[in-house]
C-alpha cells in the first residue's frame, strides 16, 4: 500500500515538474516570434516602394504610337512614334511647338514587336518603353492576314494596357503615322485620345480596345470593329477635287484641301482576328445606331430631289430592341427608336404643321429602314460577321453554355430575314420653326 502511495507522489511529482518545464521553454519561443513579426513590419514597407528597380523620365522613351505592318518572309515592319517630354516650366515666347511633341517615327523590321524593343536599344538612346502607349495601328496587309499573333504577345507584357485603343490603316501604318500632322495638338499622345472622344460622339468611327478584341475572340458568336485610318489623296496632292457631285465618307477619299493629310472615318470589320470589310462613316453612324452606344450624331438624308436635303441631329432615348426567332429561315426583327432635331431644310419646306411633321418623320422612317437592313445584310449575310452583337439575344434560349457555343449561328445568318423597324421622332426644328421667306 505505502509503494502504491509513493508511485502515485512520484508520478504527480513528474507531472509537475514536466509542466514548469514546459512552461519555462515556451518563454524563448514567444520572443523569438514577437522578434520575427518586428522585423517583418520593419523590413516589408522597404522591400514594397519598388525603389531597387526605379528608372529615371530621362532613361525612357515613351512609345504613344505603335504601327505594324507586313514585310516579306513573315517579318514585321514595327513603327516607333516617340514622344517627346516638354518642360512645362520653360515659359513662353520661345521656339513654336513641333507638329508633333516627337522627332520623326521609327520603323525597325523584326519578328515580333518584342524584338523590334529590342533591335531599338541599338539605335534609341533611352530605353523603349509602352507603359504611355495611346494607340496601336495595324496596316491593312497584316489586319487581313490576322493580328491575333502579334497582339496576344503584348497583352502578357507588363507595361501593356488592355486598355489601348487599335486601329486599322487602310494603307500602312507607317506611312500613316510618317504623315499624320494634327492641326491643334501638339502631344501625340493626348491627339489619339481627343480622336477618340470626336468619334464617339459624332458617330463617324468606333472605338475598340484591346480588351475588346480579346474578348471577342474568346466569346462564340462574336466580333468586333476597329477605326479606320488612311492617307487622304487631295490634301497630298495624289488627285485634284473632282466636278462630281458625289460626296464620299470614306477614309482617304474624303474632297477636302489642307489640314491634317490623315482621315479617320468609317470602320475596318473583322471576322475573328482578320478584317474582312470596310465600312464608311455614313454606314457606321448606323452601326452606333444599332449597338445604342452613341449620345449624340448629325447625319443627313436626300429625299426626292438632290437639292432637298435634310439634316438631323440624332439624340439617344432608347436603346435599340432585337427579337430573334430561332426558325426555319433565322428571323431578326429590330426596333430603333430615333429622336432628333431638325438642322438644316434646303428646300425651304414648311414641315412644322403636325401633318407636315407626320409626312417627314414617314419618309425619313423609311430612308432609316432601307439603309439600316442593307447594312444589317452585308455584314450578317455577306460578311459572316456578329460585331453588335446579336447573338447575346439568343443566350436565354437555350439551357447551357455548351449549346449556345455549339448553336451554328453564322451558318444560319446566311438565310436569315432581317426586318427593321424605326421610329423617328422629330422633337424641334432648331431655333426657328418656319423657314425664312423670300419678299414678292
Amino acid at each position: 500500500m505505502m509503494a502504491r502511495k509513493q508511485r502515485m507522489n512520484c508520478t504527480g511529482w513528474n507531472r509537475s515538474r514536466i509542466a514548469v518545464v514546459d512552461r519555462v521553454c515556451e518563454v524563448p519561443g514567444r520572443v523569438w516570434k514577437r522578434l520575427c513579426t518586428m522585423v517583418w513590419l520593419v523590413v516589408t514597407p522597404f522591400a514594397m516602394t519598388g525603389c531597387y528597380d526605379r528608372q529615371e523620365l530621362e532613361q525612357q522613351a515613351f512609345v504613344s504610337v505603335l504601327g505594324v505592318d507586313k514585310a516579306p518572309d513573315g517579318l514585321i515592319d514595327c513603327t516607333f512614334r516617340i514622344a517627346l517630354p516638354v518642360n512645362p516650366t520653360g515659359g513662353g515666347g520661345g521656339k513654336s511647338a513641333e507638329p508633333l511633341a516627337g522627332k520623326e517615327p521609327v520603323t525597325i523590321r523584326a519578328h515580333s514587336i518584342n524584338e523590334a524593343m529590342v533591335l531599338a536599344s541599338g539605335s534609341i538612346e533611352r530605353n523603349v518603353t509602352f507603359s504611355h502607349l495611346s494607340l496601336i495601328l495595324f496596316g491593312d496587309d497584316l489586319a487581313k492576314q490576322g493580328i491575333l499573333k502579334y497582339v496576344q504577345p503584348l497583352i502578357r507584357y507588363r507595361e501593356f494596357r488592355r486598355t489601348v485603343p487599335f486601329a486599322v490603316a487602310k494603307t500602312s501604318a507607317k506611312d500613316c503615322i510618317a504623315q499624320f500632322a494634327p492641326m491643334l495638338d501638339t502631344s501625340s499622345a493626348r491627339v489619339n485620345d481627343n480622336i477618340a472622344v470626336m468619334t464617339n460622339r459624332s458617330g463617324i468611327g468606333p472605338v475598340c480596345r484591346l480588351h475588346e478584341f480579346a474578348t471577342a475572340i474568346e466569346n462564340p458568336h462574336q466580333d468586333v470593329v476597329a477605326p479606320l485610318y488612311d492617307i487622304n489623296k487631295y490634301v497630298t496632292k495624289q488627285a485634284e477635287l473632282s466636278d462630281q457631285s458625289a460626296v464620299s465618307y470614306q477614309a482617304g477619299q474624303v474632297e477636302r484641301t489642307g489640314g491634317n493629310p490623315v482621315d479617320w472615318m468609317g470602320a475596318a470589320v473583322f471576322r475573328g482576328d482578320k478584317v474582312v470589310d470596310y465600312l464608311s462613316g455614313h454606314d457606321t453612324i448606323l452601326l452606333r445606331l444599332l449597338e445604342g452606344g452613341m449620345n449624340k450624331a448629325k447625319i443627313d438624308f436626300t429625299s426626292g430631289d438632290k437639292s432637298d436635303d435634310i439634316g438631323l441631329a440624332l439624340h439617344k432615348e432608347h436603346a435599340p430592341r432585337f427579337s430573334v426567332t430561332l426558325s426555319r429561315p433565322l428571323q431578326i426583327r429590330v426596333h430603333v427608336p430615333i429622336d432628333a432635331d431638325v438642322v438644316n431644310i434646303a428646300s425651304g419646306k414648311d414641315y412644322s404643321g403636325n401633318a407636315q411633321r407626320y409626312e417627314l418623320e414617314q419618309m425619313l422612317d423609311q430612308k432609316f429602314n432601307t439603309q439600316i437592313e442593307a447594312l444589317l445584310h452585308r455584314l450578317l449575310v455577306h460578311d459572316q460577321v456578329d460585331v453588335i452583337p446579336i447573338s447575346r439575344y439568343i443566350r436565354g434560349q437555350f439551357l447551357t453554355y455548351q449549346q449556345f457555343d455549339a448553336y451554328p449561328w453564322m451558318q444560319k445568318m446566311k438565310d436569315a430575314k432581317i426586318t427593321v423597324e424605326t421610329d423617328l421622332h422629330i422633337r424641334r426644328f432648331g431655333v426657328q420653326n418656319q423657314p425664312l421667306r423670300t419678299k414678292a
